[in-house]
């Protein structure tokens, strides 16, 4: 069996499977969907095809192509985890997915993806992948997948510690696109007790940057408009509204 052409592929095969469930899942079409990913998994692992760490790193690639919808992705990953039968290699696979997503996000961070848009070796699909992958991000936290450690570790910080010349606008424009998408799917939860109100105002003062995110990749116009941050009870209400 081993000598089967496509056998040493099935990897690849099932991962792409599961990623083509998850694009298919939609309001509409969530209750029909989900239990078909939960069986391809938990069939996936629980028959050794591969190994969580090797499903996690393929399916990945649902955060950066942008197809499907995010929010039902990541509603689908948190009641998968948290299903009281759930397996828990199933469980870790979930973690190990959030994880690897959210190292490769705090790698790509520092490249650059305006220029490398086209040839990234780091952000999938380059700069257009990076502000997708920000989203996905953003929706991960909103469903509660993400706590402070990783938020502050492999989002915050290599932000925080990224170069920001802001008379370069072009090379900063795709970083301050992805803070936007990061909190226009988070702004709420990220404002509750994740970061402290100087990270806050730290991150958002990279949206200061007079550009148009227009022709990035396809992306749609940046709208200012649809980032409603209000200020909580632990944060300066004179930082930002």
């Amino acid at each position: 069996m081993s000598n089967e052409p496509g056998y040493r592929d099935r990897q690849v095969v099932l991962a792409s499977n599961i990623c083509n469930l998850l694009y298919d899942l939609s309001p509409s079409t969530y209750d029909e969907v989900a239990p078909k990913i939960e069986y391809w998994i938990e069939f996936v692992l629980n028959e050794q095809f591969t190994t969580t760490n090797d499903l996690a790193e393929r399916v990945s690639a649902v955060a950066w192509e942008g197809r499907g919808s995010y929010p039902d992705i990541s509603r689908f990953l948190k009641e998968f985890r948290d299903a009281p039968h759930r397996s828990e290699q199933a469980r870790s696979f979930v973690d190990g997915l959030c994880l690897y997503v959210l190292q490769w996000f705090a790698v790509a961070s520092v490249e650059d993806l305006w220029t490398n848009w086209s040839t990234a070796t780091v952000s999938k699909c380059g700069g257009p992948g990076f502000i997708r992958s920000a989203s996905f991000v953003g929706n991960l936290i909103e469903c509660g997948l993400l706590g402070r450690e990783p938020v502050r570790q492999y989002i915050f910080e290599p932000l925080k510690n990224h170069y920001y010349n802001k008379d370069n606008y072009r090379k900063q424009s795709t970083k301050a696109h992805a803070i936007y998408q990061l909190f226009t799917a988070a702004g709420h939860t990220l404002l509750q007790g994740l970061l402290e109100p100087e990270e806050v105002q730290d991150c958002l003062s990279k949206l200061d940057i007079r550009v148009s995110f227009g022709d990035i990749g396809g992306m749609d116009t940046l709208d200012t408009t649809r980032l409603n941050v209000r200020c909580g009870s632990r944060l300066d209400t004179s930082i930002w509204t």
